[in-house]
C-alpha cells in the first residue's frame, strides 16, 4: 500500500512536472497569438501591440508587451506626453497548478501593474495633481481552452486642483474573453465619485457601472454586442443656481444584435429618474423619463462597408487638411480645397451605394418610443420599408425614383397618449395648441387621456380611426412637383 502511495505521489508529480514544463513553452504562443488578434482592433484606431520579450522559466515567466502609435504625426505630439512606446510588464505563472493569491488550475496566471507616473514624461507634474499616483493591479487566468478570465482594481484616485477636488473610489474590473475572438464580457464599477467645486458646489455619483457583453468582433473594428452604462445615483449642487439635482438615476443601453436571418438590428435606449430634483414650475410633473430607439433588419455587409467607408474617409480627410496646414501657397490650397469637394462628392456617392445595400424590402423599421412618468404619457413612432428589392446606386437614378416611388416605398405608425393630469400642468400656450388640435379632430378624448393615432399604408392614411386619404392627393401632388 505504501509503494503505491509513494508511487501515487512521484507519479502525480512527474505529471505536474511535464505539464508545467509543456505550458510554460506554449504561453509565449498565446502571447503572440494574442497580440496579433489584438493587432487587428489596434490598428484601426493607429495603435500597434508588440511582444517585446518572453522570458520562460520552469514555474514562472516573465513578459514585457509594447503599445505604440503607428502615425508618426501623433506619435510625434503624444511623446509630449506620453513615455512612447508605451511597456508593460507581465509576471507569469505557469499552469497547470497555481498557488499564488489562492489555489486554481489553468494554462497559466499573469499579473500586471501599472503606474500612471511612470508612463509620463512629466510624472512630478502629474503628482502634483493626482496624489498617490493611480495604480491598476491586474490579473488574467488563461484555462485550457484559451478562455480568459481577468481581474484590475485601482487604488483610491484622489485628484486636486486650485478650484476643485475629486475623490474616486477604486476602480473594479472583471470579465471573461475568448482567446481566439477576442470576444467576451466587461463589467466595470466604481462605488462613488465626490468632487467639492469652489466654495460649497459639490457633485456626487454613485455605483457608476459600465457592462459590456461583446459577442463578435470583425476584423474592420464592427461588432456584435451590447453595452450598458449606469449611474445609482447623481447629486450636484451649485451655490449660483435654485434649482439642484438630487438623487438622480441614470441608465443608458445600447446593442447590435445579429437575428436568426443574419440581419442587424440595433438599439439605443435612455433612462432617467429625476429622483428628488426640485424641477422649473413648467417640468415639476416629470418623474422619469424613457426613450429608445430601434433600428432592424439592415444587411450586415452594409455596416461592414459603412465602418470602412468611414475609416477611409477619416483617413483621405486627415491628408488633405495636412496639405492645407503645411502650405501657405494660394494654388496649393485651392488645390487642396478642390480636393474636399471630390471627397464630399465621392461620399455622397458612396453613401447611396449604401442605402441601396443597407434596405431590405419589408424588413428594414424605424421605431422610436418615449413615455414620461412610467407610461402615464408615451409615444411611439415606427416606419418601415417595403419599397424595391434593390434601389439605384447613384444619386442621378435615385432621386427621380424618390420624387415619383417615395410614398409607395414606406408604412408609417404614430401613437400617442397625452395624460390629462400631465396636460393641465403644461405652459398655457402648449395647453391652447392642444385645444386646437382637438377641434380639428387630430387629438381625441379618451376618458383619462388625450390620444393621437395614424396608420399609413401606400394610398391610405387613417387617423384616429377616420379614412383621411383624401390628403394624400395633396402630398403626391407636391411630389410630382419634386418639391
Amino acid at each position: 500500500m505504501k509503494k503505491k502511495i509513494l508511487a501515487s505521489i512521484v507519479g502525480a508529480v512527474a505529471l505536474w512536472t511535464g505539464t508545467t514544463a509543456y505550458i510554460s513553452s506554449n504561453t509565449e504562443k498565446y502571447l503572440n497569438d494574442y497580440v496579433t488578434k489584438s493587432n487587428k482592433i489596434y490598428a484601426q484606431n493607429g495603435m500597434k501591440m508588440s511582444l517585446l520579450s518572453f522570458n520562460k522559466g520552469f514555474a514562472n515567466s516573465q513578459a514585457k508587451v509594447s503599445l505604440d502609435f503607428i502615425d508618426p504625426k501623433i506619435k510625434k505630439e503624444l511623446e509630449t506626453v506620453l513615455k512612447l512606446p508605451i511597456v508593460m510588464d507581465y509576471e507569469i505563472e505557469n499552469g497547470p497548478i497555481l498557488l499564488k493569491n489562492g489555489l486554481s488550475v489553468g494554462a497559466s496566471r499573469i499579473y500586471s501593474k501599472v503606474n500612471v507616473s511612470k508612463l509620463l514624461v512629466d510624472k512630478n507634474e502629474f503628482k502634483k495633481v493626482v496624489k498617490d499616483d493611480i495604480v491598476l493591479d491586474t490579473t488574467m487566468l488563461i484555462d485550457f481552452k484559451n478562455s480568459i478570465d481577468y481581474k484590475a482594481k485601482s487604488n483610491q484616485i484622489i485628484i486636486n486642483s486650485d478650484q476643485a477636488k475629486f475623490t474616486i473610489a477604486p476602480l473594479e474590473i472583471d470579465g471573461k474573453m475568448n482567446g481566439d475572438t477576442l470576444a467576451g464580457t466587461v463589467n466595470m464599477l466604481t462605488k462613488s465619485i465626490h468632487g467639492e467645486i469652489g466654495n460649497d458646489g459639490e457633485i456626487k455619483l454613485e455605483n457608476v457601472t459600465l457592462n459590456g457583453d461583446i459577442t463578435k468582433i470583425f476584423d474592420n473594428g464592427f461588432y456584435l454586442g451590447s453595452f450598458d452604462i449606469g449611474v445609482e445615483n447623481f447629486t450636484a449642487k451649485d451655490p449660483n443656481k435654485e434649482q439642484d439635482i438630487k438623487n438622480v438615476k441614470i441608465k443608458v443601453g445600447m446593442s447590435i444584435k445579429q437575428d436568426a436571418t443574419d440581419l442587424i438590428d440595433t438599439t439605443l435606449g435612455v433612462n432617467l429618474d429625476v429622483g428628488d430634483t426640485k424641477l422649473p414650475p413648467e417640468l415639476n410633473f416629470l418623474k422619469t423619463i424613457s426613450v429608445n430607439y430601434g433600428l432592424t433588419g439592415t444587411k450586415m455587409k452594409a455596416w461592414l462597408a459603412f465602418q470602412d467607408t468611414i475609416k477611409e474617409v477619416q483617413k483621405k480627410q486627415k491628408t488633405i487638411l495636412e496639405k492645407l496646414s503645411s502650405t501657405k501657397d494660394i494654388k496649393e490650397q485651392q488645390k487642396a480645397f478642390k480636393e474636399l469637394q471630390n471627397m464630399q462628392q465621392e461620399i455622397q456617392n458612396k453613401m447611396v451605394m449604401l442605402l441601396s445595400d443597407f434596405l431590405v424590402k419589408d424588413k428594414t423599421t424605424f421605431n422610436l418610443n418615449a413615455n414620461v412618468n412610467g407610461g402615464q404619457s408615451k409615444a411611439f413612432f415606427d416606419i418601415k420599408y417595403i419599397g424595391e428589392e434593390q434601389l439605384p446606386k447613384t444619386l442621378e437614378e435615385l432621386l427621380p425614383k424618390l420624387q415619383k416611388e417615395l410614398l409607395n416605398w414606406v408604412t408609417l405608425n404614430i401613437n400617442v397618449k397625452l395624460d390629462k393630469s400631465l396636460v393641465n400642468k403644461l405652459p398655457q400656450d402648449l395647453q391652447s395648441q392642444l385645444s386646437m388640435a382637438m377641434m380639428t379632430g387630430m387629438l381625441q378624448d379618451n376618458n383619462s387621456s388625450y390620444d393621437f393615432n395614424a396608420n399609413y399604408l401606400p394610398n391610405k392614411l387613417m387617423v384616429n380611426g377616420q379614412d383621411k386619404s383624401s390628403m394624400l392627393m395633396l402630398l403626391k401632388g407636391l411630389q410630382a412637383q419634386g418639391m
